[in-house]
């Protein structure tokens, strides 16, 4: 169909009414979608804005409270300061009156007192302030709470914070006024513990003095808290706000939703209310908000929003609080406000576009007459147009191809935020996926609040877990009328990641747990990090460019620098311990691990050092090597640095060819002290000991002590073993100088075994064992002396432990005997008992005297057993004697110090007497003196309960040990045995006839019997006759002989004392 102008026309006018309407319905629909959009935003404009007004209104609640809380805490402190200012001026009044008055009267000694007694019983602020007066320079004059501080100088006291107390009062009077307050801490009443106090004092120039008075801090701020919470308790805002507050113990003072629970500490809260307060403390800390449900007194749980601050001044937490539900109301009255308005205007949108469609319809037809007049001189622009758009559309190609195959992501956004144009680049950087797309693009054109152009850098996080960083640049443009922006953006992950890394290394180097220091391959320090600096006292600008020989300490040789630039060279590492310079001088070790970086052609780039300070682990290596070397009591070495000493000693005698000496040193008789003095006191001993002996020695010398009253001494370098005797001789003279233990005078003596090297060994077990020996052997030979080791002495110690040996099977072979010495009346001869004595008939060595195996009984213990089956044996003899018709006499058996000391024994002769059907009376027991004083509180215990049973007792030895009155009387034997060392050489021995005579009138004066021993001539038993000795034991009379030879001296003797008792005729 041709198109012709009248049809043009038509066309013309058709097109335009329906431009009119489509442009009518499209501008409706455009401004229906305008006010919806804006619906929407305004609606979500409502539900921020709601909740941020909220916030700010609780934020400058709770802000506005913790103002006036601080505002009502400073009046009253100046309230406080008023009030103690007001009680010391008028105090100031009375005591200036006073000094006006009396001064000139009485001497202003007497003044002064009279002034101190008058403030003394002074009291205000219920009881608790007090006044003070103190002098300019510092001494107390007046201190009611403490009066034993008056008159002492303070000007040095301190409180707890190192605030000079004193100090702060005069410098408070160093005004033109003379007066002044002063802060500083001072002890609660009745405790040790120091609290904030507050004072005002006032110069008193005519004494000198300073007078003031003071209050606790904490008492005031108890009676500001209780104000101010009575305060807060009626204040509310709107309808449902309220106050919550937590003091700085984390108890609940303000809780209006339920006041029952204030008071408590929040552990005894309720579970979620307890976890709730706990983090209003936590938060108040930094400030911010919160949102939390508590229940109310009536068990509704309530949803609210709160304002949580720390409170200063007192550290409370504050907490301005409001329910959620009031805000959700807010909300809701602005979105009904907001639904009203949408509808007004679409109702107002619909009748605009109804109006533009006529006005288009009638303008349509006039804009028709009106282009038929133009279509005729635009046909020939169009034309022209044409041919210019051919031309240009290939640039533009050109461009766009150009963009969309850009490396870099290129972006338009228009004024409707809608996308207008991306490339390649961009299309694969925003994906496919919506969602992923719109985060994107939002995170692209995310540009910080700055004119335009801005370059900043986006982080887009891609699957798998990586990261891409862009460089973004964003900038405006202005095309035809219409305004973008418009976005380019470069991948720059690779090198954000690169200086991640070098951020990372530079905080590992300044964090390391070692100290690092970086050289140049000439040695020459680059960088140091922060340990280096604390460790070595140098500052980084102080080492930068210097050699590390700046920390040398000289306690190294070249040699050792030259291996270890060696093992760097062949191994690129080297550690070690090392000693090294700080700046102040002081040396100290280190561990160094030093490691060589190089290129990738193999050449030396840097040498890193890393080391830590070991000092401290040095010193308690010292520490643990020394309490595993040396005696924790005395300090001296022990066995283990005495055998390692030892061993270099005796290396060192071979190689010079001298001889060194091992001495072996025990005190005598120590138990003695540790059990009358106890063991604190024998340790004191020891230490004094200890320290005689190493002042005694040359400083080659070594002393040690191995165990109890046993030290050991090492004398190296001696040309003769008379040296170490001299020595020896001289340890006995030191130590027998009076020790002061406790108050106590102490005299000690010692007993020293010598072994020389390499006559008496060439090894340590052999030196000292034979030092052992000899020091035993100095022991009996009376103590108090020293022996040198003798080969003799290890043939008595073999032959010791031999006797030892065969005496543990003695009584199983039933190699042991008794044998009995019968006992008679000196007047009247006649048989009044017998001693049994034990005989060891061994089957290779015969008959072995008691003297040689009593002792090595007594030593080994073995005498407990071997005496309990001499009781036994002893005892079973009566019974057969009794059982044959013979008559009964007493026996005498010996009991050793062992056997008394065990509880036991009791028993055991309680056992003997019972088993064989005997009484009491016929078993005597013969103890020694020095087994009754080992220990005599025991002793007398025992013994006690045997002559209950009837048993007797008598002393063997007497006059041998301690012959003591006062024990004679506390044991009260039956009978006293004189030894027979004072018999032998009757009655020609006029010391030894006094002694005997002494015994036996101490016997007779305390009602005992005396027997002699050892009786072997008639003169010896006429002149114990006439001293009224009564019994006598001894070759004169009877010998020892066998249980069967005894038997039959019983039965042929008519006379015999059944009782055991001396008759009065006897001691006629």
């Amino acid at each position: 169909m041709e198109l012709t102008q009248s049809r043009l026309s038509r066309l013309q006018l058709f097109g335009t009414l329906a431009i009119v309407f489509a442009l009518a319905i499209t501008m409706a629909g455009y401004f229906l979608t305008l006010h919806w959009r804006d619906f929407v935003a305004r609606q979500a404009s409502i539900e921020s804005d709601t909740g941020k007004r909220a916030r700010e209104y609780l934020q400058a609640y709770g802000d506005h409270t913790a103002l006036t809380l601080q505002a009502f805490r400073d009046r009253t402190a100046a309230q406080l300061h008023n009030q103690i200012r007001e009680q010391v001026d008028q105090t100031y009044t009375v005591v200036d009156t006073i000094w006006k008055r009396e001064h000139g009267r009485v001497s202003d000694a007497r003044l002064r007192r009279m002034i101190v007694e008058t403030l003394r019983p002074l009291r205000y602020f219920d009881g608790r302030g007090y006044f003070f007066i103190d002098t300019l320079d510092g001494r107390c004059v007046l201190l009611p709470t403490a009066a034993r501080m008056e008159g002492r100088p303070l000007i040095d006291n301190k409180d707890d914070r190192g605030h000079y107390i004193m100090r702060g009062l005069i410098d408070a009077t160093r005004n033109p006024s003379g007066s002044g307050f002063s802060h500083y801490r001072w002890y609660l009443p009745g405790t040790r513990t120091m609290a904030d106090k507050i004072a005002y004092v006032k110069r008193f120039d005519p004494a000198g003095w300073l007078i003031g008075s003071g209050e606790y801090v904490a008492n005031v701020e108890d009676a500001m808290q209780r104000d101010a919470l009575a305060m807060l308790s009626s204040m509310r805002y709107g309808e449902d706000g309220n106050t919550l507050l937590i003091d700085n113990h984390g108890v609940l003072r303000l809780y209006p939703a339920d006041p029952s629970l204030e008071g408590r500490h929040y552990l005894a809260l309720p579970a979620p209310l307890r976890a709730q307060v706990l983090a209003m403390m936590e938060l108040s800390r930094r400030g911010g908000f919160m949102e939390y449900a508590a229940p109310e007194r009536h068990g509704k749980e309530v949803s609210h929003l709160a304002y949580v601050r720390r409170l200063p001044g007192w550290d409370w937490t504050l907490v301005s609080a409001m329910e959620t539900d009031s805000i959700a109301d807010i909300g809701r009255k602005a979105r009904d406000e907001l639904d009203r308005t949408l509808q007004l205007r679409i109702s107002a949108t619909l009748l605009m576009t109804l109006f533009a469609l006529v006005l288009g319809v009638v303008f349509s037809w006039l804009f028709m007459r009106w282009m038929n007049a133009l279509i005729g001189r635009y046909r020939k622009d169009l034309m022209q147009s044409n041919r210019e758009l051919k031309e240009r559309s290939r640039e533009l190609l050109l461009s766009r191809f150009m963009v969309d195959h850009a490396t870099d992501i290129v972006c338009l956004l228009d004024e409707h935020k809608h996308l207008a144009y991306e490339n390649d680049a961009a299309k694969r950087c925003l994906g496919e996926e919506q969602d992923d797309r719109t985060a994107r693009l939002a995170a692209l054109f995310a540009a910080p609040p700055q004119p335009l152009p801005v370059t900043y850098e986006v982080m887009l996080s891609e699957p798998g877990d990586t990261t891409t960083y862009l460089e973004v640049t964003q900038n405006s443009i202005d095309y035809e009328g219409e305004h973008y922006l418009c976005v380019t953006g470069r991948d720059i992950t690779q090198r954000v990641r690169s200086d991640h890394q070098l951020r990372l290394a530079a905080r590992v180097f300044d964090s390391s747990n070692e100290a690092i220091l970086i050289t140049d391959a000439d040695s020459r320090i680059l960088a140091v990090n922060r340990l280096f600096c604390e460790i070595t006292g140098y500052e980084e600008s102080e080492v930068l460019g210097k050699m590390p020989s700046i920390l040398a300490s000289g306690r190294h040789n070249d040699s050792f620098y030259e291996d270890m630039w060696q093992r760097l060279r062949e191994r690129g590492h080297w550690a070690g311990e090392i000693w090294n310079r700080r700046k102040d001088g002081e040396i100290f070790p280190e561990w160094l691990n030093i490691s060589v970086l190089t290129d990738e052609n193999g050449a030396i780039t840097h040498f890193i050092a890393l080391f830590t300070d070991i000092t401290e682990r040095k010193a308690q290596e010292a520490h643990v090597r020394h309490l595993a070397e040396y005696d924790f009591l005395t300090d001296l070495p022990n066995r283990v640095l005495i055998h390692d000493r030892l061993q270099q000693a005796i290396r060192a005698a071979q190689k010079n060819l001298h001889q060194l000496a091992v001495l072996f040193v025990d005190l005598d008789h120590f138990k003695n002290i540790n059990d009358s003095l106890g063991h604190g006191n024998g340790d004191e001993l020891l230490k004094m000991v200890a320290d005689r002996l190493a002042g005694a020695l040359r400083p080659i010398d070594t002393v040690g002590r191995t165990g109890g009253d046993e030290f050991v001494l090492i004398l190296p370098d001696l040309d003769s073993p008379e040296e170490a005797g001299h020595a020896a001789q001289s340890l006995l003279d030191i130590l027998h100088r009076p020790f002061v233990v406790a108050g106590h005078t102490l005299v000690v003596s010692a007993s020293i075994g010598i072994s020389v090297c390499p006559e008496d060994g060439e090894d340590i077990q052999t030196l000292l064992m034979n030092a052992d020996l000899a020091m035993y052997h100095a022991k009996s030979s009376g103590r108090n002396t020293y022996q040198f080791y003798a080969r003799r002495m290890n043939e008595q110690v073999t032959e010791r432990l031999l006797l030892e040996s065969h005496l543990r099977q003695a009584l199983e072979n039933n190699e042991l005997e008794l044998v009995y010495q019968p006992q008679f009346a000196i007047k009247s001869r006649r048989l009044v008992g017998c001693e049994a004595l034990l005989r060891w008939n061994h089957p290779e060595h015969g008959r072995i005297p008691p003297d040689r195996f009593i002792p090595v009984a007594e030593d080994t213990g073995l005498i407990v057993g071997i005496g309990r089956w001499v009781l036994n044996e002893a005892c079973r003899q009566l019974a057969r004697w009794r059982d044959s018709g013979l008559p009964c006499i007493p026996v005498a058996v010996n009991v050793s110090a062992r056997q008394l000391a065990r509880h036991d024994f009791i028993e055991d002769v309680e056992h003997a007497l019972r088993e064989n059907g005997l009484e009491g009376s016929l078993l005597e027991l013969e103890v020694t003196e020095s087994t009754l004083m080992e220990d005599p509180d025991m002793a007398a215990g025992q013994l006690a309960r045997i002559k209950e049973m009837g048993v007797r007792l008598s002393v063997d030895d007497f006059g041998t040990g301690y012959s003591s009155l006062a024990y004679l009387k506390r044991f009260a034997p039956d009978t006293i045995k004189i030894d027979r060392s004072f018999v032998c050489d009757l009655p020609d021995d006029s010391e030894d006839a006094a002694i005997v005579s002494a015994i036996i009138h101490l016997a007779e004066a305390l009602g005992m019997d005396t027997l002699a021993e050892g009786v072997e001539t008639e003169a010896q038993r006429q002149f114990l006759g006439s001293l009224r000795c009564q019994l006598l034991q001894g070759y004169l009379m009877g010998r020892p002989q066998s249980a069967q030879e005894m038997g039959d001296l019983l039965a042929s003797r008519k006379t015999v004392v059944i009782d055991g008792k001396v008759t009065a005729a006897d001691k006629a």
